[in-house]
């Protein structure tokens, strides 16, 4: 759906959001914490729920934590951050210090309470920065509901019913670089139709200022 210079804007945007809030990250753990996006998917209808890079990289590994929350006002809809539980579990003992790394599938299920703290908090700090981005880009103050964190298992059939209830799904592979471990896991924005229809607007408005610098 996207053109490539439409994925490449949008992919330098997100990327800055990316860069705050791996600055706040550092400061709250005391260690430099990189993070970039190196694949942007925005899909729509149908598409979400048969494309096999939604349903095979999320789910391949089995549980998912899963931390969301919505936003309103000027956009519409919900973000997610979502991470292999194993990956989860790896990221929680890098951001307190701890250099054992969980590897095993019956190990990454034994995310204790206090896990589940620590990946909200990063949860907040990555998708406040990006939807706040997103906001500022669109002149608009966003509301945010209570953020919600939970562990998910979903075979083949929920999958695709979880994707194919929403509309617009802009996916956004993320890559999280600590001194102990290297965290990939995925964001996911479900936008409304009216709420993509306006950032494709200003991306394209985006794209026409580049191109008649270009020319």
């Amino acid at each position: 759906m996207l053109t490539e210079l439409q994925k490449d804007i949008l992919g330098e945007m997100v990327n800055v959001y990316i860069g705050q809030a791996a600055s706040l990250l550092s400061e709250m753990t005391g260690q430099e914490i990189r993070l970039n996006v190196p694949q942007v998917l925005l899909l729509t209808g149908d598409a979400i729920a048969l494309d096999p890079r939604v349903t095979d990289d999320i789910w391949s590994q089995g549980h998912i934590v899963s931390s969301s929350l919505r936003f309103s006002q000027g956009l519409h809809g919900k973000t997610f951050l979502m991470f292999p539980a194993a990956q989860a579990k790896a990221l929680v003992n890098a951001c307190l210090g701890e250099m054992e790394l969980c590897t095993s599938f019956s190990e990454s299920r034994d995310l204790l309470d206090t896990d589940f703290d620590v990946l909200k908090e990063v949860a907040n700090v990555i998708l406040n920065s990006i939807m706040g981005g997103f906001g500022e880009l669109l002149d608009t103050c966003l509301e945010y509901s209570v953020p919600e964190i939970e562990m998910l298992f979903a075979p083949d059939n929920e999958q695709r019913q979880f994707l194919s209830n929403q509309q617009n799904i802009l996916l956004l592979k993320t890559e999280l670089f600590l001194d102990a471990a290297s965290v990939q896991g995925f964001i996911m924005i479900a936008f409304s139709m009216n709420s993509i229809s306006l950032l494709l607007e200003k991306i394209n408005a985006m794209t026409e200022d580049f191109s008649d610098y270009a020319g």
